[in-house]
């Protein structure tokens, strides 16, 4: 099975253009006959049936058959992370986590971050190809870049908040402060990690001191096994 995209489509639509990328793979790539069926996805929750009618080399187009609604009551986290000092390895994050399960990432400028700027453009276009390639029918909800004092300050009290931190000796691991059903949230560094003065703030919000394991990660590596832990939990 092969998913599609189309953001702006709804359950009154009867049918859906592709132009551009979409419609380059549908037709260029996939050599999708008229005839075919096709499954499209809003990235709401909703997925599209469709047959092509038309194609031609500036767009395709496809009859809305039927959809479908998923049910999905499975326990959501969201993840503030800071940037990393190189794009790509923000990027692989954004990818991995879009795939394991992700419901909302919001990239954080903490004291030693390098990198204060998300070229969101790009990374949602990530976050697109990784929902199609895993066959997930949610979009991640992806925050611009937010300075962490003012993301301590915006919390959502109802989650389970979490803290990754090296700073703190003989502390839980995040596996084991988790509880299944429940959604959370939680906080990953920099490469430098947090400062004390961070964890602090963090600690007056209600986080949790945890660690991931013996192993000191990169901060893209911690975030995608933040998500594995939760994902496996749950």
């Amino acid at each position: 099975m092969n998913l599609f995209y189309s953001e702006y489509i709804d359950v009154s639509d009867e049918e859906i253009i592709f132009f551009d990328q979409e419609n380059r793979h549908l037709t260029s790539v996939l050599r999708k006959n008229i005839g075919d069926s096709v499954s499209v996805t809003n990235g709401r929750g909703f997925i599209f049936n469709c047959i092509l009618t038309e194609i031609n080399k500036n767009k395709s187009v496809l009859k809305v058959v039927d959809y479908t609604k998923s049910i999905n009551n499975s326990p959501k986290l969201k993840i503030a992370i800071s940037l990393t000092k190189k794009s790509d390895r923000f990027e692989w994050f954004l990818e991995k986590a879009t795939e394991i399960g992700i419901s909302e990432i919001t990239p954080i400028i903490a004291q030693n971050s390098v990198r204060t700027r998300l070229n969101h453009l790009r990374a949602k276009k990530i976050l697109v190809t990784a929902m199609k390639q895993s066959l997930r029918d949610v979009l991640p909800t992806l925050n611009s870049p937010i300075k962490l004092s003012s993301y301590l300050d915006s919390i959502d009290s109802s989650l389970d908040s979490f803290i990754a931190t090296c700073l703190i000796d003989d502390i839980d691991l995040l596996s084991n402060r988790l509880t299944k059903g429940n959604n959370s949230q939680i906080l990953i560094g920099p490469e430098g990690g947090f400062t004390q003065n961070e964890l602090d703030l963090a600690k007056k919000a209600n986080f949790t001191p945890v660690s991931l394991g013996d192993s000191r990660l990169r901060t893209e590596t911690a975030g995608v096994v933040s998500c594995s832990i939760f994902s496996i939990i749950n």
